[in-house]
């Protein structure tokens, strides 16, 4: 999907991981591991008729884990798609 004036409205980018931690007897952290890396994108567009794909079964390394409908009296409808995507591991 293209942004600006003729299509999408908005882009959102969140990259996050799961963290591990190794804490010692009294309690302090010794070290850390990083595991299960994601993305998540969410899209603004608008929108001339909606469809729901945030569904149960997907499968694969891109799922679309929300998908909604704004409707206004003062703005046209849009809408908010969030896709989270899998990130490689680094070797």
């Amino acid at each position: 999907m293209a942004f600006g004036i003729d299509s999408g409205i908005s882009r959102n980018t969140n990259s996050s991981v799961e963290v591990a931690k190794k804490i010692n007897n009294k309690g302090d952290i010794t070290d850390m591991t990083s595991y299960g890396g994601s993305q998540e994108k969410t899209e603004e567009y608008y929108s001339s008729s909606f469809t729901n794909v945030a569904t149960n079964g997907q499968t694969g390394t891109s799922v679309v884990s929300a998908h909604n409908l704004i409707e206004s009296n003062t703005d046209y409808a849009r809408e908010q798609k969030t896709t989270t995507i899998a990130v490689a591991t680094a070797a």
